[in-house]
């Protein structure tokens, strides 16, 4: 049986999230999440208030197995990959340039593990490479870019895993509330009552 590493970054979901499905397939999962020095600089107050809440909502959904982690992900997938002899990796691709700088690192760092890798597009019905104009560049207006696309299957959604066998890190200590993404300001107070129906209402 394999095991698989998979990498949650903004698929903070179990259904329709293309690599998760693909590594439970696999085998055993160890699913990670990481608050990257880079994500913590770009995030403001308001995203990171989602984030806490969506990382609860995930973390309940992997019966409390989520492995959340602070730091630099190369260096953490390392360890990660060689401590539970990982076969695989699979995450999902992200376009902001620092996200791309990130796994540009890890890919680089795979390849020297001679780990095996997989990128997969669980967040756009057609990924942005795959739609572009006769002379190989992105289109600048929509409409011309909605004709493009609609030459084209979009993708479709995938269920979530129908079986998941988690890997809990026992050795990672860090928790949800030590990426300190609360800050109780005040503005936070007043949108209680919203984000208590939201996490009633998100699955």
């Amino acid at each position: 049986m394999a095991t698989s590493l998979f990498l949650f970054r903004q698929d903070l979901r179990l259904s329709d999230n293309i690599g998760l499905l693909e590594a439970s397939r696999l085998g055993k999962v160890l699913p990670v999440y990481i608050y990257t020095n880079a994500e913590q600089s770009h995030l403001g107050s308001s995203s990171r208030l989602y984030l806490h809440y969506s990382l609860e909502s995930l973390n309940r959904s992997l019966n409390k197995c989520l492995n959340i982690y602070q730091g630099n992900p190369v260096s953490i997938i390392a360890k990660l990959v060689k401590e539970y002899n990982v076969t695989h990796v699979f995450w999902s691709r992200c376009y902001e340039p620092w996200r791309i700088a990130e796994e540009s690192c890890i890919k680089e760092t795979l390849t020297e593990l001679q780990v095996r890798y997989r990128i997969f597009n669980s967040s756009y019905l057609w990924p942005p490479e795959n739609i572009k104009n006769d002379i190989g560049s992105y289109y600048k207006v929509f409409t011309a870019y909605k004709r493009k696309a609609y030459l084209f299957e979009p993708r479709k959604p995938v269920p979530a895993p129908s079986q998941l066998t988690l890997i809990n890190d026992k050795h990672n200590h860090t928790t949800l509330g030590d990426l300190a993404l609360i800050t109780h300001a005040p503005w936070e107070k007043k949108n209680t009552t919203i984000l208590d129906i939201w996490r009633t209402i998100r699955p």
